[in-house]
C-alpha cells in the first residue's frame, strides 16, 4: 500500500486509505465527545448547586416542622436521612426527566436528519441509547444529589428542637 501511495505521490496525486480517513473521523468524534462530556460535567455541577440551594430553602421553610419532629422523638439521624432521601429523589427525578427529554429530542432529530439531509446514507443511526449507560447516568446523578444534600441535611439534623419551635 505504501509503495502505491509513493508512486501516486511521485506522479502528482495524493491518496489516503480508508484507515487513514477513519482515523481522522475518529479524532474529530473523540474531540466532540470530549467537549460534550465537559458540558455534562458543568451541568452536573450546576445541578448539584441547585439541589443544595433547594434543600437549604426546604430546611429554612420547614424549621418549625423539623423542631416538632425532633421534639416528638425523631432522632437527628432520621432527620438527616429524611433530607438525604429528599435530595436523592430530586436527583432521580431530574435525571429521569433529563434522560427522557434527551431521548425524545435525539430520536426526533435523528429521524428528521435521516429523512432529509442524510437520506442517502441508508441504515445510518445518529443516536443510540444504551440502557446500561442511561442507568449509570441516573445512578451517578443520584449519588451527586445525595452528596449535595448532605450539607443541608446535616444542618437540619443539628437543629435544636426548642429553638426551631420558636422560629417564625
Amino acid at each position: 500500500m505504501k509503495s502505491l501511495q509513493d508512486r501516486l505521490a511521485s506522479a502528482g496525486y495524493s491518496s489516503t486509505t480508508v484507515a487513514q480517513q477513519l482515523g481522522t473521523f475518529k479524532a474529530v468524534i473523540d474531540g466532540i465527545v470530549l467537549v460534550l462530556n465537559a458540558f455534562a460535567i458543568i451541568a452536573l455541577l450546576a445541578a448539584s448547586f441547585g439541589i443544595i440551594n433547594t434543600l437549604y430553602m426546604s430546611v429554612q421553610e420547614r424549621t418549625r416542622e423539623i423542631g416538632l419532629m425532633k421534639a416528638m422523638g425523631m432522632g437527628s439521624g432520621r432527620v438527616f436521612g429524611l433530607f438525604s432521601l429528599e435530595a436523592t429523589f430530586i436527583g432521580f427525578l431530574g435525571s429521569a426527566l433529563g434522560v427522557l427529554g434527551g431521548m425524545l429530542v435525539g430520536s426526533v432529530v435523528s429521524r428528521i436528519l435521516g429523512r432529509t439531509l442524510l437520506s442517502d446514507l441508508s441504515g445510518l443511526q445518529l443516536v443510540a441509547f444504551d440502557a446500561r449507560s442511561i442507568a449509570s447516568v441516573i445512578l451517578l446523578v443520584m449519588v451527586i444529589a445525595f452528596l449535595a444534600g448532605t450539607l443541608p441535611a446535616a444542618r437540619a439534623a443539628r437543629q435544636d428542637p426548642v429553638e426551631s419551635l420558636r422560629y417564625e
